[in-house]
């Protein structure tokens, strides 16, 4: 049998003993999604810097927050909440450190200095201050649990992106 024939069976054959993810979820002992409790999202402390990212350099406030559980995950390990700062809706929350860390991070983003606003014109000025952190997800009977902290918004320091002001 040549290389060009072979090649063709061996992909076929691999596919068919690899299992797709649902098959794996749905085989596995595991709920498929994990439901949140008010102690697993609750905001123990957190804090907010500047930050901008290449290409672009467009600023935008990143969020960093220590909950006192894990947050709720898919069964894909993706995580199931979302946070808002001073009722500006972040992106989505991913994990600072992996997934023990109990450290979580979302950025809000700005519009020449502002928040922006539902119409999508320039809100209240992102200035240093206190603002208010919100982390929310939903519970087993489907209503949303939420957590509130005030936290310090200020200019980027080394070790933020990683979590070090709250040992992440």
């Amino acid at each position: 049998m040549t290389r060009k024939n072979l090649l063709p069976i061996l992909a076929l054959a691999t596919t068919a003993i690899v299992p797709t993810t649902s098959a794996l979820a749905a085989g596995s002992d595991h709920t498929a999604t994990i439901p949140a409790t008010k102690a697993s999202i609750k905001i123990e402390s957190g804090y907010a810097y500047y930050d901008s990212f290449k290409p672009s350099n467009k600023r935008l406030i990143v969020v960093v927050v220590k909950t006192h559980g894990e947050a709720p995950r898919r069964f894909d390990g993706l995580i199931r909440a979302g946070g808002s700062l001073s009722g500006h809706h972040g992106g989505s929350v991913g994990s600072v450190g992996g997934k023990q860390s109990k450290c979580y991070t979302f950025t809000v983003p700005l519009k020449d200095g502002h928040f922006y606003t539902k119409s999508g014109g320039k809100g209240a000025k992102g200035s240093p201050g206190k603002y208010l952190a919100v982390m929310s997800a939903k519970d087993k009977d489907g209503n949303t649990v939420s957590s509130t902290k005030v936290i310090n918004l200020r200019d980027r320091k080394v070790g933020d992106r990683v979590g070090k002001p709250l040992s992440c």
